[in-house]
């Protein structure tokens, strides 16, 4: 998977304070625009976090994940987090 993710300020969703010591902070910062289509609300999830977000594909749904793992201190590489992340479409108790 390259770094299809994560849009952030493309989308307007907010930044979060950057950690260097946590790839998931360095990459939830990173400014890579995803396409303007809404294929739906998509979540994706990384062991116990998970965000939903209208995407397109799961590009701002991932941006989202990798948000809640920096707020949540997620420690994992980008590579372990990308090996081991899945998304799929938000069922209603998700939303």
């Amino acid at each position: 998977m390259t770094r299809l993710l994560f849009l952030l300020l493309a989308v307007g969703c907010p930044t979060p304070d950057a950690d260097p010591e946590f790839e998931a902070c360095a990459v939830a910062n990173d400014t890579v625009a995803c396409p303007a289509c809404s294929d739906g609300e998509v979540t994706c999830r990384f062991g116990d976090v998970e965000a939903t977000a209208n995407s397109c594909g799961d590009c701002q749904a991932m941006a989202a994940l990798y948000v809640a793992l920096c707020d949540a201190g997620e420690s994992a590489t980008e590579a372990a987090i990308e090996a081991g992340a899945s998304c799929g479409p938000a069922t209603a108790t998700e939303n």
